[in-house]
Formats: structure tokens, C-alpha cells, sequence
């Protein structure tokens, strides 16, 4: 796995620049960097004549891609052809001489940035909303007609210089594919259980390889691939945390081609709080999401609901795998870590037995 680097800064003639490629009148009046992630991303007001308006420019933190291109004309995938809440897409330039690349610059919307622990915070009918939400937002993710094989999605077009991106779900297309769902699988398991090995729970790695390694080999078919947002999580999201509504849907860099179910077990998970079950005010509350999030998938696609309706463990367990990964990077308050890190070898112990 590549080292991750740190967000760079950029100085404010760059992003004049940026956002003059645009449109030569605007003037850019306000430019306050935003911790997410590791790329360089600033909130910017620009003003021409008549108004201002918000933009937010995400940039390369290194010059390396990161998935921006394929993240740029896969959000103009889903903002004209879906409706899941994604920033419209202004500009993307994959190269420059100059100015830091790629980056895009994107409309802002409306919500707060909330953090990921979040979650075991919100109200049951708060979370009941967020999960129908995003249960609708996925089946409307899953009927998109765009990869026909398993892997990262990556973007097949002409380089950008400034310009728009299509909105033509052709143009996406899957790095290193796959025809054959559980050799990809045994192929992604196998990646987490390597860092798994190297985490505080890798007393459970053996076992873990040993479950799982049999699962994949009792997974029986069809797959069909489609679009998986796979990258889920309140931090990804801006929402009302007070009523759950989603406004904004973002990040959309780590997105694969899976088969629905896999993506739908992940976002039950990661959306349930289950893994923060182990503070003293937090439940798991998978049951309320999964049946809030099967109503919301079965209003848009009715004709798939199926595809997701019948939980599967294993892809539970890959869910649980990336918690147990990152657990170092949850914001825990402080002397509670002991007892969420027992209730998530519990739950997996319950899942092995």
C-alpha cells in the first residue's frame, strides 16, 4: 500500500488560478483549507458582479492521482444521472504545468460535516431517516449501467484541462478486472488480513483466515458487478444530525465494482454503529438500519431489493476486518477503548462460533 502523505498547502495565486480556468471574472474573495483526508481541499467563496457562491477545490496532495479524476467524472455520473446529492462538478484538470494536479473544483451543498463516532450519537428516528436515505441512494448507485466486471473503477476518457466532465457512465470503466467474484474477493480479504496481522486484534487473524477462506469457497452465484460505494461512513456524508437527512454525499475515491450485497452488509455495519457498542451510551442498532435501509432500497429499486434482502456474514466480517484495521483512528473518549476494542472481539467471536 502507497505511504499516505499529508495534505499540502496551496498558495491562494494557486487557487486564483484554478478557479479562473472556470470563469475569468470571478474573484475569489475567501479560501479556508478542510480537514478531509489526506488530499488538499479548500472551501472557497468566489464572487463575480451578481453574487457569491461556495465552491470547494480538491487537489493531489502530491501529484500523485488518488483516484481525483475517476472521483471527479464519477460524481458527474451520479449528479445527472441519479439522485443521490453530489456536488456538481465545475472543472477538472488531471495535469499543469503550474497549478497543483489533478484537481477539480466542485459546487458546495448544504449540511454539517459530522464526525464518524457520530453515529452512536443520533436519535433512533434521526438514524432510521439517514439509513432509509442512503438505503434509497444505494439501489439508485447499483442500477447504474457502468462496469461489467470486479475491481477499483477507474475512468476511461480524454485528459481535462480545465474542462467539465461527461456525465456518460461509458467513460467508467475497472482497473485490474475481475470476471470472478470470489478469486477477486479471496484477493481483497486476503490484503485486509495482512494488516490485520499487524492491529491489536491479530490474536483473531488465524481464525479469522480460516472462516473466511471457507466462506468464499461456499459463496455460490450469480454476481452481478455494479457500483459500490463501499467507502461509507458519516464522515463521508454532510447531514442534519438532528432529523438524519442526507444533503451531500462526497468522496467518492475508493469506489469499486462489487456485487450489491456486499456494498449493502458494509453500509448496514458501518451506519448501525454496532462497532462503538461498547461504550457505555451506545447500542447496536443493526436491526433498525437494516430494515430502515431495506425500505429505502425497495421504494427506488424494487425490481433488486432481492440482490440484498438476505444477510450475508461474510461480508459482514470485511466490514468488521476494516473497523478492526483503523481501529487506531477512531476518536474514542478517553479509558473507553478497552471495552469497545471487548465488545468488537466479542461480536466477532459470536460471528465465528
Amino acid at each position: 500500500m502507497d505511504e499516505i502523505p499529508e495534505a499540502r498547502e496551496l498558495p491562494k495565486s494557486a487557487l486564483e488560478a484554478a478557479v479562473q480556468t472556470i470563469d475569468p471574472t470571478w474573484e475569489l474573495r475567501e479560501a479556508v483549507p478542510a480537514e478531509r483526508g489526506f488530499c488538499s481541499v479548500y472551501r472557497l467563496v468566489v464572487a463575480d458582479s451578481d453574487s457569491t457562491q461556495e465552491l470547494y477545490l480538491k487537489a493531489s496532495p502530491d501529484g500523485r492521482p488518488w483516484s481525483i479524476p475517476t472521483e471527479a467524472r464519477l460524481q458527474a455520473v451520479l449528479e445527472s444521472r441519479t439522485s443521490i446529492p453530489v456536488p456538481e462538478v465545475l472543472a477538472v484538470t488531471d495535469a499543469h504545468e503550474t497549478l497543483p494536479s489533478p484537481h477539480y473544483l466542485m459546487r458546495g451543498l448544504p449540511g454539517e460535516d459530522v464526525a464518524y463516532e457520530h453515529v452512536a450519537r443520533l436519535e433512533d428516528d434521526a438514524l432510521r431517516r439517514l439509513a432509509r436515505e442512503m438505503g434509497a441512494y444505494l439501489a439508485d448507485l447499483h442500477s447504474v449501467p457502468a462496469t461489467e466486471a470486479f475491481g477499483h473503477v477507474r475512468h476511461d476518457g480524454p485528459e481535462l484541462a480545465g474542462e467539465q466532465p461527461s456525465s456518460d457512465p461509458t467513460a467508467l470503466t475497472v482497473g485490474d478486472p475481475s470476471d470472478d467474484w470470489p478469486a477477486y474477493l479471496r484477493e481483497y480479504v486476503t490484503e485486509e488480513l495482512e494488516r490485520h496481522a499487524d492491529s491489536r486484534f491479530s490474536h483473531l487473524t488465524p481464525e479469522l483466515r480460516r472462516w473466511l477462506e471457507s466462506g468464499i469457497d461456499d459463496l455460490t452465484g450469480p454476481f452481478e458487478p455494479v457500483l459500490g460505494r463501499n467507502d461509507h461512513g458519516l464522515h463521508n456524508l454532510l447531514v442534519d444530525p438532528e432529523t438524519g437527512e442526507i444533503t451531500a454525499v462526497l468522496d467518492w475515491g475508493y469506489t469499486l465494482s462489487v456485487p450489491a450485497a456486499f456494498d449493502f452488509e458494509f453500509a448496514v455495519y458501518l451506519y448501525s454503529g454496532a462497532f462503538l457498542a461498547g461504550l457505555p451510551d451506545a447500542r447496536d442498532r443493526r436491526m433498525l438500519v437494516r430494515e430502515a435501509m431495506l425500505e429505502g432500497y425497495r421504494t427506488t429499486a424494487p425490481d433488486r431489493v432481492a440482490e440484498v434482502a438476505t444477510p450475508e456474514p461474510l461480508y459482514e466480517a470485511a466490514a468488521m476486518l476494516r473497523i478492526m484495521n483503523d481501529f487506531d483512528h477512531l476518536d474514542l473518549p478517553v479509558g473507553t477503548e478497552e471495552a469497545v476494542k471487548d465488545r468488537i472481539m466479542e461480536d466477532v467471536r459470536d460471528l465465528l462460533e
